[in-house]
């Protein structure tokens, strides 16, 4: 699949058709290393995986977010519908048109025609040692939808030589499904004071704040008063990536730490990487529950409302710096 690329003096990047997804992001430390921030998923380009599974990498937008997966929540949440809906939307299973605009890289997808959004576009520039997206999201009726960005960072090897700063949070929720396939030894759908306090289903505690986990987990949490900046400093390594979102837009931050935890193919057991998903959404768990009357829904919004032919634009950053900046 040929991939569309930048190269300039703070680093390198590309966007891949598939998803619009962040290619190959190289950035360059003022020492002169060139750093890799984003993890790449480890079956690479598998052409017998669906959709997003095929070529998951990098960073990318996600219109509407979620699944309508039929697990069964808490009495207290909305029932999912059980659609067979695309995961993460339209555009994150499909090719955009990707193209060089100037000196950033542009994409636009199209939606079906029955679709309550048009069109979804993106632009990808540099900043130093770091990029700047934008996206822009046409309706094409009035709406309201859950919304995320999804960015996967890559962790080191080594068990707890990452730390991860997600500034101020008074609460931490974890995800109220459980697939019993993938192990986590969160408590389900309980609200935790911090990251670093997490409350184990066997009652303990564990802080998300140092990765890897020794053990295997498949865990996602969600900061409802999220600041609008996190961190993910490589300990061993003396550097950090760092994401900027309007938090106006995204008041929310989703987690997923895939830290080894699915044994099902094509993960095998072997994916490690840290999804830190700015949101507005009830978690990942779609249209059906983020736009329901839902717990999150009190204390954050969870869907974005859109107006038919009025382009709602956003714009984050995806940077890297050393340890002592």
């Amino acid at each position: 699949m040929s991939v569309p690329r930048l190269t300039w003096n703070g680093g390198e990047a590309g966007l891949q058709p598939l998803g619009a997804m962040i290619d190959g992001l190289r950035l360059r430390l003022p020492d002169g290393r060139m750093v890799t921030p984003l993890a790449t998923a480890p079956w690479a380009d598998d052409p017998a995986l669906p959709g997003i599974m095929r070529r998951l990498r990098g960073e990318w937008p996600c219109v509407p977010f979620g699944s309508e997966d039929l697990v069964p929540l808490p009495a207290r949440w909305p029932q999912p519908s059980g659609a067979a809906v695309a995961p993460h939307g339209h555009g994150s299973n499909h090719d955009w048109v990707v193209t060089q605009d100037g000196s950033g890289l542009h994409a636009v997808i199209d939606y079906p025609d029955t679709a309550p959004i048009h069109r979804l576009e993106r632009l990808l520039q540099p900043d130093g040692a770091g990029v700047v997206m934008t996206l822009r999201v046409t309706p094409r009726r009035d709406c309201c939808l859950p919304i995320a960005l999804h960015p996967v960072l890559r962790l080191p090897d080594t068990a707890g030589a990452a730390r991860l700063d997600v500034g101020q949070h008074k609460a931490v929720w974890s995800h109220p499904q459980m697939p019993p396939a993938d192990p986590c030894p969160l408590a389900p759908d309980h609200v935790s004071p911090a990251l670093t306090q997490m409350r184990r289903a066997d009652g303990g505690a564990i802080d998300l704040t140092r990765l890897p986990l020794e053990e295997a987990a498949e865990c996602r949490v969600l900061i409802p008063d999220a600041e609008g900046h996190a961190s993910l400093s490589h300990l061993q390594e003396d550097w950090k990536v760092t994401l900027d979102w309007d938090r106006a837009d995204f008041p929310g931050l989703m987690l997923w730490v895939s830290n080894r935890g699915r044994a099902h193919a094509p993960w095998n057991s072997r994916h490690l990487a840290l999804g830190v998903e700015p949101c507005r959404a009830a978690f990942d768990l779609g249209q059906t529950v983020s736009a329901a009357v839902n717990p999150l829904a009190d204390v954050m919004p969870t869907v974005q409302t859109f107006h038919a032919g009025q382009v709602w634009e956003s714009r984050y950053r995806i940077g890297v710096a050393p340890l002592t900046d």
